[in-house]
């Protein structure tokens, strides 16, 4: 019997979440679902080319962004800033942020919530589609 299989994750292995108007998409990867995670969530975001993303705001947890992929300009509070792969972003609660991506490849961030967020997930709430 293994103890702890389900904390090594094989992202091909879940599923993704595009959002209605076809922007961008999320893969969750740690969560309560998938491993049992109260404290945390992170995942993969990933924002199309010639896109931006709604403006976000979390309350109750920190959010860093490891940039993956791709270029962008993201927006903290009323700052603008360019962000490039293997560039890491700290985002405090409660703070306003939005990326913009026109750059020709998909702007991809590994997430992480600190702690996780109350309520809905954002696929949750507005009702994003499981992609096949």
């Amino acid at each position: 019997m293994t103890t702890y299989a389900n904390c090594i994750i094989q992202p091909s292995t879940l599923p993704t979440w595009e959002a209605r108007d076809t922007s961008r998409c999320v893969t969750p990867l740690i969560t309560r679902e998938t491993c049992g995670s109260d404290r945390m969530v992170t995942g993969l975001w990933r924002l199309y080319p010639g896109h931006e993303s709604d403006p976000d705001l979390h309350p109750d947890a920190d959010e860093i962004y490891y940039v993956v992929a791709g270029e962008g300009r993201l927006v903290l509070g009323d700052e603008s800033y360019t962000v490039r792969a293997g560039m890491t972003v700290f985002i405090p609660a409660n703070v306003r942020h939005q990326s913009f991506n026109a750059g020709p490849e998909d702007l991809v961030y590994y997430f992480i919530f600190a702690p996780a967020p109350a309520g809905p997930s954002m696929q949750e709430a507005q009702g994003w589609v499981k992609k096949e």
